[in-house]
């Protein structure tokens, strides 16, 4: 996809569908013809469209997107002229069509895999999910890195672009980096991988894993010298662009290597069912779940076989669990096994504790640790996993509450921090001098944060990021865009929202459009009855979706009374103007349970 040289353009040239590339130079190509676009606000405003292909822009992350910081004083007539602009762009090249649409809240550009680079990239890479053969997956893997022409938008000028979202796509192509030399390193062609990882090694000189692959191909393939030059390098790198020392894959290579002995391939990426999880020491108090992390410890040790820990997006379960297993590793001699939810499902007793064949002696008690289990479904195949004296402890959104009853175990709801604490996460970011300098603001967005963990990380990063912005600043800051503020750049894990739209498909269409009526209507406790006539269905009805969103950590319950947290709310607003409002009863008929078919 490598740009060619502008024939100029007829403006009455009959319509014809644009290709737009976005791994290189952006480049629009219509026909048989190629327009690299000059640096522009207009050429801005095209990348931070395709870098979220097919999706909305808010006016706020455009606008941010295209001016930075220095925004002009009527910002949004601005954005609106440049998107008018834009489109007389595409109408001059014989691009007609509604392919940017308005709609409510900011743009979206219409898009697809043969229209847009990053998108066809991306379906290639899901594909290679599905390959069967290896030969198929590198054959994947090398059409989608073929797309690829740096530097990537080199002509435009946006830092904003360039700072937050550029790399968050770049690691998505060093991944499948690795997945080739991974792949190749497997097929027995360590020679060809040398090529690719002495390219990759140049281009990502921080990156530990390509240095240990180059190093470990040099060496059997003899070049012992090398390999340990190129350690010598990454060492001498770390040290001094970024003060770190080599990981312990790089130490235990080199000493591999200076001692002679036989080296096996660095372990490839990719999926595993079950994965033993290394010990360390019991790290410092997780903030606000000292008790209740020794309590499901107790748990635990006192031989409980199931424990559950649920609750919403972003309230820290996945912490707490990873604390429980440092407190409880003494307890469990024979080892900790993390599980992907999938083998939950589909186990046949693979996981069995594994026995000395010389002397018959078991190992002993595991733990075994599943992570944001989906649904209870996924623990059908549990009992195959779980040897005499063995635990699970699981993570979930949902309760999990009908394997817990029908194994026995413990469930436990996880809830947000209490104020106090929510000011001591603060504190170990941002430092106590500035929250207790100023701990009315820190308060302020303790409260936008809803007191959820993941929120507060998030905002604390962020603050510091900002590092001119007083707390004062930080809270107006914080509470005009609360959501969209409550993200890492190019790191959807760390997105509220993110998390929120994954809970909201999770729950289904039906209780999604319930939860989004409920959510933006007047904020207050409501009833089981009160909920029926806002969804328009009858009692029964209301209070199985209402179950149902409680049951998905979407809605809380307490003395027969529901209510949204406010950032849920917020998000539920968003999701309102994404779409139609629902015209009716939410989702498909919805029956109430043990109501006659």
């Amino acid at each position: 996809m490598a740009p060619v040289a502008v024939r100029p353009f007829v403006a009455d040239r009959p319509a014809r569908p644009a290709v737009f590339r976005v791994l290189g130079p952006l480049t629009l190509a219509s026909g048989g013809d190629t327009l690299v676009l000059p640096p522009s606000k207009v050429t801005s405003l095209l990348a931070a469209l395709l870098l979220h292909p097919d999706e909305v822009i808010s006016v706020s992350t455009l606008q941010q997107a295209v001016w930075g910081d220095a925004q002009p004083a009527s910002a949004k007539a601005a954005l609106q002229t440049c998107t008018l602009r834009l489109r007389q762009l595409f109408h001059r090249h014989g691009i007609t069509g509604n392919v940017i649409k308005t709609v409510p809240g900011g743009y979206r550009i219409t898009a697809s895999a043969a229209t847009v680079d990053l998108m066809r990239f991306r379906e290639l890479i899901g594909h290679t999910r599905d390959a069967a053969e290896p030969e198929t997956e590198l054959a994947r893997l090398e059409e989608a890195l073929a797309l690829w022409n740096d530097p990537m938008l080199a002509n435009v000028p946006s830092e904003t672009l360039h700072r937050d979202v550029v790399p968050r796509i770049s690691e998505e192509r060093v991944q499948a980096i690795e997945r080739v030399c991974d792949l190749k390193i497997s097929l027995g062609r360590d020679r060809s991988a040398l090529v690719d990882l002495w390219t990759a090694n140049r281009a990502y000189p921080a990156n530990e894993r390509f240095s240990a692959q180059l190093a470990s191909v040099l060496y059997r393939t003899g070049r012992q010298a090398d390999a340990l030059a190129e350690l010598r390098r990454i060492r001498e790198h770390l040290r001094h662009e970024l003060g770190i020392a080599p990981g312990p894959t790089l130490r235990a290579l080199e000493l591999t290597i200076l001692r002679g002995e036989t080296s096996t391939p660095v372990a490839p990426v990719g999926r595993s069912t079950a994965v033993a999880v290394p010990r360390h020491p019991v790290a410092s108090s997780l903030i606000g779940r000292d008790t209740l992390g020794e309590t499901i410890a107790d748990r635990l040790r006192a031989d409980c076989p199931i424990v559950v820990l649920t609750g919403p997006p972003g309230v820290g379960k996945t912490a707490l669990a990873q604390h429980v297993e440092q407190l409880v590793a003494p307890h469990f001699p024979g080892g900790q096994l993390r599980v992907a939810t999938a083998s939950l499902h589909h186990a046949q007793g693979q996981l069995r504790t594994p026995v000395d064949q010389g002397h018959g002696v078991q190992v002993g008690r595991r733990l075994l640790i599943a992570d944001d289990v989906v649904n209870g479904s996924h623990l059908r195949g549990m009992p195959a996993l779980l040897a005499p004296g063995d635990a699970l402890l699981l993570t979930s959104r949902q309760s999990l509450s009908g394997p817990v009853t029908r194994l026995g175990g413990w469930l436990h709801r996880v809830e947000p921090l209490d104020p106090a604490d929510s000011l001591q996460l603060l504190r170990s970011v941002l430092g106590p001098e500035q929250v207790d300098a100023d701990p009315q603001s820190a308060a302020e967005i303790a409260a936008l944060c809803d007191h959820l963990p993941l929120a507060l990380r998030i905002a604390a990063t962020r603050i510091l990021l900002r590092n001119r912005t007083g707390l004062v600043a930080a809270v107006e800051w914080l509470r005009a865009d609360p959501l969209n503020r409550l993200s890492l750049p190019g790191e959807p894990d760390m997105s509220l929202g993110h998390r929120f739209d994954e809970a909201l498909a999770r729950a289904g269409e039906t209780l999604a459009a319930a939860f989004v009526r409920l959510a933006t209507a007047t904020p207050t406790a409501r009833t089981a009855a009160a909920a029926a006539e806002l969804l328009d269905v009858d009692p029964a009805t209301a209070r199985d979706l209402l179950d149902g969103l409680v049951d998905h950590s979407l809605v809380e319950e307490a003395a027969e009374h529901y209510w949204i947290r406010a950032l849920l709310r917020r998000h539920a607003q968003l999701v309102a103007e994404r779409h139609a409002p629902h015209p009716g009863p939410p989702g498909q008929p919805h029956r109430a349970k043990g109501s006659p078919r």
